[in-house]
């Protein structure tokens, strides 16, 4: 699984980049919060963190994973409803395609 398509760094054209997930956290966050009254309510977060490597194309992920074009990082929520697909990894795709800089990347 993969994303591709044209992307522009540093203002140069990757006109077939390859986006690839490379690593996942999932983290759940417990915070509380204290009421004026003293009670005390915990609430639980989902969080999680990812990286991504571009690449010039597919090609160039075959040949060497470790030269990549750049990396990008990010945190975001993933859904736990009993509706949504649970697998983070497709989460996470799903979520950078929301991102301005890859809203027209495509699965591959």
């Amino acid at each position: 699984m993969a994303l591709t398509g044209k992307l522009v760094y540093k203002g140069l054209d990757i006109d077939n980049a390859h986006l690839k997930v490379m690593q996942i956290n999932h983290r759940a966050v417990d915070t509380s919060t204290e009421a004026e009254d003293g009670t005390v309510t915990w609430s639980k977060a989902n969080h999680a963190d990812y990286s991504a490597r571009v690449y010039k194309d597919a090609a160039a992920y075959a040949a060497d994973p470790d030269a990549a074009v750049y990396t990008i990082t990010g945190t975001f929520t993933p859904s736990v409803a009993n509706s949504a697909n649970l697998n983070i990894v497709k989460q996470t795709y799903e979520y950078l395609k929301t991102l301005a800089d890859y809203d027209e990347l495509t699965d591959c």
